[in-house]
């Protein structure tokens, strides 16, 4: 499968179902657009013997996604999802007002999981392995739960201002 016009029809046919899968495992278009072009270039290089069918196609994007999801750490993923400020500025800390009512917004507005989670993220600085473990729930349940959280806040806050 070294022929470059049997590889090049297989792109034209292929590519948009590829990036869809890959977009969708990693939510991000640039980051797909990679993952479907290394599988053609594994292609090229013949690694592959014969196999070229979409079904193959389309599990090799399947499997560099998860594969680049497992090699992302979690502080990763969340920067890709939630866009935070990469340098916090130390002149716009908030007030005594505004911390009260985040404290406010955290035991009013948040299911009572989601709340432990963040009380333990924020107020006493725990790791997500460190959250996982106390709590009896996964890693990725406790970035669920503090991304659910954040946007909360987010929410309730640009609410009051």
């Amino acid at each position: 499968m070294n022929d470059l016009d049997d590889i090049e029809t297989l792109f034209r046919r292929n590519y948009t179902a590829m990036h869809r899968l890959a977009a969708m495992f990693l939510h991000d278009n640039a980051l797909a657009s990679d993952v479907v072009q290394d599988v053609f270039h594994t292609l090229l290089s013949g690694t592959p013997s014969s196999a070229t069918t979409t079904a193959y196609l389309l599990s090799c994007v399947k499997n560099r996604c998860l594969n680049r999801l497992r090699d992302m750490d979690t502080r990763d993923r969340i920067r890709r999802l939630i866009a935070l400020d990469a340098e916090p500025d130390t002149d716009d800390m908030p007030d005594e007002e505004r911390i009260e009512a985040i404290n406010k917004t955290i035991a009013t507005d948040l299911p009572p999981q989601c709340r432990r989670v963040v009380e333990l993220r924020f107020r006493d600085g725990l790791q997500y392995k460190e959250i996982a473990e106390e709590l009896g729930i996964s890693e990725t349940a406790v970035y669920k739960h503090l991304r659910k959280g954040i946007e909360t806040l987010r929410n309730k806050m640009t609410e009051n201002g």
